[in-house]
């Protein structure tokens, strides 16, 4: 399911769509000094990748210059020069189809000169005057590491005059970009400075108590991140800006707490609903992070997302194939979810295979403790043999005061005799011990249980509170969760 979802969101990203209108696209570019035999293609940034166009530059021996032509317009955003060299030669497509750079091998980044293109230009001329501030700040850190890495009685004045040079060199930087994007309203580039800057969070309003007004400052900030962006603009796709505060307000800004987490992505949808290709990208994007993390709980978000937008027909991107094996694999996990009652099954003791054999429930011990560790586990696994002397120990040491019992489910195990010798030699009686070779449903399939060992924990409500862990993270997750949910 992983894979195909990935696979999906890989054919997302190549297949961009293309506008047919206006005069095609061709750019010609002259590298002086560029290695005779090379080749350059062309490339885009789009989310995390740097995507290539399907095309190869024709060389002109002629004149000396390659050549890209195609009968499409490209669509707008930030492009770039590649080859095996790896040179950074970015530029700008977008309202100019057709111009020309001219530029020099192996300084790519500077002094490139273009023709027929004034965003282009405009952008050059902008990075030719911040240029000499970028490196004037350059020079300052590292004056900076040098008096800390000196000392001295005067280092503290010394630092202070530095910081303030470097702050007065960002202001001049800031003061272009703004002059920049007085000057320039409809660059895409401007779309990018505006979307790079946080919003400014005023202070709470009189009438929020004084212990609550970090809690409203911070909700402000989350609701208002992407204030600055604007989130129709689907250029911004083709920049790396978009995706890079997609993640900083996934991993910075939201709690990452599950409901949290489907909190402010619902909200981030909302915000981009009006914009197809926003969307589709940061649905897709957040289905297959989640879907694909490794992190206890985070199965509820991407299930949310199915249920809430695929299952519903909002992601109309997606085939009926695709959106039925969705629905399959949701239905699966849905049971499993923190905080969810999975199917019960029961399974023969160590009588089984005799007469008296008895079938005992996965809930039988949630009458009488708190929790339940479900273990399912096999004698002949090198990782379950490390693993069950430390459980036993646990268990012995801990079962009082923790309030627990463990439900082991031999996954697998024909041989009746050496599961019960294994058991009566390693001194794990006093649980409760089953064999799986008998059962009332298929529990492999309703746990998703395809590997061992494999640890639940449930509580005295019949719950998931935690599962797939570690047998050294039952004691801290239990404890830790004692003191969250049932301390004085």
């Amino acid at each position: 399911m992983k894979k195909l979802f990935l696979s999906a969101f890989i054919a997302f990203l190549g297949s961009l769509s293309i506008t047919h209108a206006g005069s095609g696209f061709e750019l010609t570019v002259k590298i002086h000094g560029y290695p005779e035999g090379e080749t350059v293609r062309l490339g885009r940034h789009f989310g995390t990748q740097t995507l290539l166009v399907p095309d190869t530059a024709v060389f002109d021996a002629r004149r000396g210059v390659f050549v890209f032509r195609r009968d499409e317009p490209l669509q707008g955003g930030m492009y770039m020069l590649v080859s095996h060299q790896n040179f950074p030669a970015e530029f700008i497509v977008d309202q100019y189809q057709h111009f020309s750079m001219e530029l020099r091998y192996p300084e790519f980044g500077a002094d490139v000169v273009f023709t027929g293109s004034p965003e282009n230009q405009t952008f050059a001329d902008l990075n030719a005057a911040t240029r000499p501030l970028h490196q004037r700040i350059g020079e300052l850190r590292r004056q900076h590491e040098a008096v800390l890495e000196a000392g001295g009685y005067a280092v503290g004045e010394q630092l202070r005059e530095i910081n303030e040079r470097i702050q007065e060199t960002a202001e001049s930087m800031n003061q272009l970009r703004i002059q920049f994007m007085e000057d320039n309203p409809t660059h895409l580039m401007t779309a990018v400075f505006r979307a790079q800057r946080d919003i400014d969070v005023p202070e709470a309003p009189d009438y929020i108590p004084e212990d609550e007004r970090n809690n409203w400052r911070y909700n402000y900030f989350k609701d208002n991140f992407f204030t600055n962006m604007d989130l129709s603009e689907s250029r911004l796709l083709r920049t790396p800006i978009f995706h890079q505060r997609l993640v900083q307000y996934l991993d910075r800004v939201l709690v990452p707490s599950p409901d949290s987490l489907i909190s402010g992505i619902d909200h981030l949808i909302s915000q981009v609903r009006g914009n197809p290709e926003l969307f589709e990208y940061v649905l897709r994007y957040t289905t297959d992070r989640f879907m694909r993390s490794q992190i206890i709980g985070h199965d509820a978000i991407w299930v949310h997302l199915v249920d809430k937008y695929y299952l519903t027909g909002e992601a109309f991107w997606v085939s009926e194939a695709t959106l039925e094996n969705f629905r399959r694999h949701a239905d699966r996990a849905r049971p499993l979810l923190i905080g969810n009652i999975p199917k019960e099954f029961w399974n023969p003791d160590t009588n089984a295979g005799r007469p008296e054999e008895r079938f005992r429930s996965v809930f039988e011990a949630t009458a009488t403790h708190r929790y339940t560790v479900v273990l399912f586990w096999e004698p002949t696994c090198g990782h379950c043999r490390r693993m069950m002397p430390i459980l036993r120990d646990f268990y012995y040491a801990n079962r009082e005061e923790l309030d627990f019992e463990i439900f082991a489910v031999c996954h697998g195990c024909p041989d009746l005799d050496a599961w019960r010798d294994y058991i009566n030699t390693n001194n794990m009686t006093s649980w409760i011990n089953v064999n799986g070779r008998a059962s009332n449903i298929q529990y492999n399939e309703y746990w998703d249980v395809h590997s061992v060992p494999t640890i639940f924990i449930i509580d005295n409500q019949r719950r998931i509170v935690t599962r797939r862990i570690d047998v050294e993270q039952i004691e801290p997750f239990i404890r830790n969760w004692n003191a969250i949910h049932f301390s004085d």
